[in-house]
């Protein structure tokens, strides 16, 4: 289908370049190159058409601007038709309308924010372009922004920043446009742009480019294969643009730039700039001999930033670790009206991935933390719970005292998703313990601030694991057995096995009786398999534990309890002993004999066996309704060998 819809559109690209606003189905044919540029993008050779087109097709604006807009590549724009395409709006800025140079340069600045065309490529008409803002007063507000993205502190001169003040103080509105780039120039060189001129929260000057034109791009990334992570992309080192806030309040988050003071003379010659690293390439160069911003926050832009912090030297990492916690502090306790939910939102966003990169939290990240968790009013609690996973570096006392009494609190509040969100995030927490020690065989300290753990496992595996099934169990008899916060609770378990096992600690943490026996009754197939393979990992390990006679007497209280849910289990599964010598069994010795009196007519014992389980009674009834009869044991051992193997595993483990 889409090689017709492509020979269609092309055949639409050549009849609209021969008969110009003269072709009669403009719209039928536009429809359908809009929907392919849609769901596939255009290939190098047909966007490059299509760009013809648009540059030498006498149309109108009302079909120029929809053709502009398709301008959209299947992975990238070639750079040849980046460059014709701004040599052809430059060239005839003075006759194209305004709705096409405006939708151009929003073109131009889409395929930059979405990393579609190497900077370099539109770098290298950044003059021509300050100079046509100087000029065009109508586009000027646009291209004031594509300048405002190209700028670097080299590009700023004395000229240019005078040029900017004249053409403001000669015109009769308000230029805000101008104020942004002086601002940004002030960031850059503070002395060549006048005191008076204030900090400018860019949200406010400039409205995003059209949606239609931003979802376009944004298809483009989901299905490029080429240059897609933040790993590989160029770097942009201006990515502080938010939605508009108020006027004249500095924004919370500050711009990449430099404080000079005295001549460059005195440098040293091979240093850097920041604006220098525009990719992993550069940041490999460069990375020693690049010279790092005076606001140290502004780092936290993009991975390269995250690196260069990582690896800087001890007082500039103190200097950004403490700008953090102010800037934090800032935002969400000390000011919160004066700052915007977007800016608040991106401030915790690029903390868990600055976390997220080198493998550990900021130790006044930490700080702050335990303070707004006592003004926490519910929000922002899916990010709060990502910072917590890299609390790493905690002593046991401020874990229990400042974190996981909060915890509590947060998971009592939520509802099932949110208690599910804290259970992965208690996950997250303990596998980032178990890594950070090296499961118990060696510690390192970590490049920032040389940080090391404050605990060791042995200490502090216990408190969050006691912490941790209080909260599982209480959830499950919250919300009766819910099978999502079930499966969710099976998964944490199921991870803590592995880790342990990794681990030189002799730890065994056995799932509480609410996770293994709330797992053997439900009515999903898939959770009742899922236990029966985590016994029998458990049971693995148990077998390792009795080849060592010291290990042996730490956990032998656990495998006692472990032998007792398997033999429960089997014995339920394919025995039909689920309530014989009750006595003897965890699981349902606390009914009452008058209750067992009542309901000795309904054959119990029978009923979890693994023909009347309900969780394969639905298989049973479609299989049936196939013609497939389960009549036996032997008909359903069978059926469960082929489709959950570990069910009957199980058995046949234990039966050995």
């Amino acid at each position: 289908m889409s090689k017709d819809e492509r020979k269609i559109c092309k055949q639409f690209l050549r009849d609209l370049k021969g008969k110009g606003k003269k072709y009669p189905k403009f719209d039928e044919s536009f429809s359908i190159l809009k929907n392919y540029v849609a769901s596939n993008g255009l290939e190098d050779e047909d966007i490059n058409e299509l760009a013809d087109v648009i540059m030498t097709v006498d149309m109108g604006a009302n079909r120029l601007v929809p053709l502009i807009m398709c301008l959209v590549p299947k992975y990238k724009v070639p750079e040849d038709t980046v460059k014709s395409i701004i040599a052809w709006v430059l060239a005839r800025i003075y006759e194209l309308s305004v709705n096409v140079s405006t939708i151009v340069i929003q073109w131009i600045i889409g395929i930059l924010d979405h990393h579609l065309v190497d900077r370099k490529v539109v770098n290298i008409y950044y003059y021509v372009f300050f100079h046509v803002m100087l000029k065009k007063e109508r586009v000027g507000k646009h291209i004031a922004r594509l300048v405002y993205i190209l700028a670097k502190p080299e590009d700023v001169t004395r000229r240019d920043v005078s040029r900017l003040l004249a053409v403001q103080q000669q015109s009769v509105r308000s230029l805000n446009h101008f104020t942004a780039l002086l601002s940004l120039f002030k960031s850059y060189k503070p002395e060549l742009v006048p005191e008076r001129i204030q900090s400018v929260n860019i949200g406010s000057v400039w409205r995003d480019i059209p949606e239609a034109l931003q979802s376009l791009l944004e298809n483009v990334r989901a299905r490029s294969e080429v240059s897609l992570t933040e790993d590989k992309k160029c770097f942009n080192w201006n990515t502080f643009q938010l939605k508009k806030t108020k006027k004249n309040v500095a924004p919370l988050l500050p711009s990449v730039g430099y404080f000079q003071v005295g001549s460059n003379i005195f440098e040293e010659q091979d240093t850097r700039s920041i604006f220098d690293i525009t990719s992993l390439e550069d940041l490999g160069k460069l990375h020693l001999s690049v010279k790092l911003p005076s606001s140290a926050v502004s780092l936290l832009s993009n991975t390269a930033g995250h690196h260069l912090l990582t690896f800087a030297n001890v007082q500039y990492q103190s200097r950004f670790a403490f700008n953090l916690y102010c800037t934090l502090q800032t935002g969400f306790i000390l000011e919160p009206e004066t700052v915007s939910p977007e800016e608040t939102n991106k401030l915790l966003d690029m903390t868990i991935e600055f976390s997220r990169y080198m493998q550990q939290s900021v130790p006044t990240v930490n700080r702050f933390i335990h303070e707004y968790l006592y003004h926490n009013m519910g929000e922002y609690q899916s990010q709060l719970l990502a910072l917590m996973e890299w609390m790493t570096s905690v002593s046991s006392s401020d874990l229990q005292e400042n974190l996981l009494i909060h915890l509590r609190s947060m998971f009592y509040q939520s509802s099932v998703t949110g208690k599910c969100e804290i259970i992965r995030s208690l996950k997250g927490l303990l596998t980032n313990l178990f890594v950070s020690e090296a499961f118990g065989e060696q510690c390192q300290q970590i490049p920032f601030l040389g940080q090391a753990p404050m605990t060791n496992l042995e200490e502090i595996i216990p408190i969050l694991m006691k912490a941790a099934q209080d909260l599982i169990v209480s959830g499950l008899n919250i919300h009766s057995y819910n099978i999502l916060l079930l499966s969710e609770a099976l998964s944490f378990y199921e991870q803590i096995c592995i880790l342990e096992s990794h681990s030189r600690n002799s730890f065994f943490t056995l799932a509480p009786s609410a996770v293994i026996y709330g797992s053997f009754v439900t009515n999903n197939c898939a959770i009742l398999s899922r236990i029966c393979k985590l016994l029998l990992r458990y049971r693995d390990r148990s077998l390792k534990y009795s080849l060592n006679d010291d290990a042996m007497a730490q956990v032998k209280s656990t495998i006692i309890d472990l032998a007792s849910c398997i033999q429960d289990v089997v014995e339920a599964l394919f025995h039909d002993e689920v309530f014989k010598t009750r006595s003897k069994r965890y699981f349902l010795n606390n009914i009452s004999k008058e209750v067992m009196e009542d309901l000795r007519s309904y054959q119990l014992n029978c009923l979890l066996n693994i023909t009347n389980h309900c969780a394969i009674l639905p298989y049973k009834c479609m299989l049936s309704m196939n013609g497939i009869e389960i009549d036996s044991k032997e008909d359903a051992t069978r059926y469960i060998a082929n489709y959950y193997p570990d069910i009957l595993r199980l058995f046949t483990t234990f039966e050995k």
